[in-house]
């Protein structure tokens, strides 16, 4: 299977199956699921059909009023990470799986290390007022 396709409202089909396709779409913090029946484009909604786990971890997933699923990404790390999907429609259960890409979250840490020049003249500005403000009391 090629790489995933992308939608003009940016989701991004994960995986597809003879009778379903499984699309993503970033939210805060989570990943909307939304899962379609080719054949009538009906979703699956409804408690207990969708079960996931990410990189073998079960997942919660919250139904939405909108027919999707929230998938929480909250405490995970930033890259690549394993979808299945498990989905009971019409009297059977059927495992979609694919890749998700979680962003990265940028630290403190990681903004001073990206702007390490300007971080370097900042420190060495308050160096510098540091001494001078030493140095002008001690002369009192």
């Amino acid at each position: 299977m090629g790489p995933p396709a992308v939608s003009s409202q940016g989701a991004t089909v994960i995986a597809r199956s003879a009778l379903l396709t499984l699309t993503a779409s970033p939210a805060d913090d989570s990943l909307a699921l939304r899962i379609d029946q080719l054949a009538d484009h009906r979703l699956i909604v409804g408690p207990g059909k969708v079960t996931a786990t990410l990189d073998g971890h079960p997942m919660p997933l919250a139904p939405q009023p909108n027919g999707t699923w929230l998938l929480s990404l909250h405490g995970e790390a930033g890259g690549a990470h394993a979808l299945r999907v498990v989905v009971d429609h019409d009297g059977i259960r059927e495992l979609l799986t694919g890749t998700v890409t979680v962003p990265r979250r940028q630290s403190a840490l990681d903004f001073l290390q990206g702007h390490g020049m300007a971080a370097w003249w900042v420190l060495n500005i308050a160096v510098v007022l540091i001494a001078v403000i030493v140095i002008s009391r001690r002369r009192r």
